[in-house]
């Protein structure tokens, strides 16, 4: 199974007193070589970096990823996904919908630590989605 790995789940593989669920997980399939990233959590997590030694550490853990596209269609698909979460009164951030329009394009499952828009996502049609925090 490929999976794409949200922001949440990637900031607790790599902190130190992170979730040992969601550290466990993540270890697990990149072992398996079945984690894919998208542009926008890359940028997530390398504003978050606390230092540019650990910027240039998540770069090169990062470029060894596949990197999932997002265009067009992606693009489409968010929006569609978007007016439907609208027309039951749920608003979205747009990141997470275009992270899971390129993920339900692309055929990955969508991993996260309790990032509840996902399963929203999932209601109208929007990819598979784990919270990883559930495991323990």
């Amino acid at each position: 199974m490929r999976v794409l790995v949200d922001t949440s789940a990637w900031i607790d593989f790599y902190h130190p007193k992170g979730d040992h669920a969601v550290k466990h997980a993540v270890a697990h399939a990149l072992d398996d070589d079945e984690v894919g990233v998208v542009a926008p959590v890359i940028a997530e997590l390398l504003a978050g970096a606390p230092s540019d030694a650990a910027a240039k550490r998540l770069q090169e853990d990062l470029r060894a990823l596949q990197i999932i596209p997002l265009g067009w269609d992606e693009a489409e698909i968010a929006g569609r996904f978007a007016r439907a979460l609208l027309r039951l009164g749920r608003r979205t951030p747009m990141i997470d919908l275009l992270i899971a329009a390129a993920a339900h394009r692309h055929g990955y499952e969508i991993w996260h630590a309790a990032d509840a828009h996902y399963a929203a996502i999932n209601t109208v049609g929007g990819p598979t989605e784990r919270n990883l925090r559930r495991l323990a």
